[in-house]
């Protein structure tokens, strides 16, 4: 099981490779209820500390939050796709290409 050290700011900003201006406007959107980015824990002299347990998860959320998802293509089932295809290819075809070549070769 891994150590949860209180971290301060500057500790978070390298252990996520940005700048300590960075982690103070995520935690002013956190504030205002506009990002997910960890509140850090009361601690005296008004410096905020943040557990590495909570950098942790918030990084493990960001990162399967931003999982690409294969977008899926729509065909049009209603026959314009077929039709442009086949006029495509008699245009080529009465200009001797073939839609397999490049018509910059021939």
């Amino acid at each position: 099981m891994a150590e949860n050290k209180i971290l301060l700011i500057h500790e978070v900003a390298e252990r996520l490779r940005v700048s300590t201006s960075t982690i103070s406007r995520w935690l002013g959107q956190a504030r205002r209820g506009q990002s997910t980015f960890p509140l850090p824990i009361s601690a005296t002299g008004g410096k905020g500390r943040w557990m590495s347990a909570d950098i942790d998860r918030w990084l493990a959320l960001q990162s399967a939050a931003t999982i690409p998802t294969p977008a899926k293509t729509k065909r049009r089932n209603d026959g314009v796709f077929q039709e442009r295809q086949s006029r495509a290819t008699a245009v080529l075809q009465r200009h001797g290409l073939n839609r397999k070549t490049n018509p910059c070769e021939a």
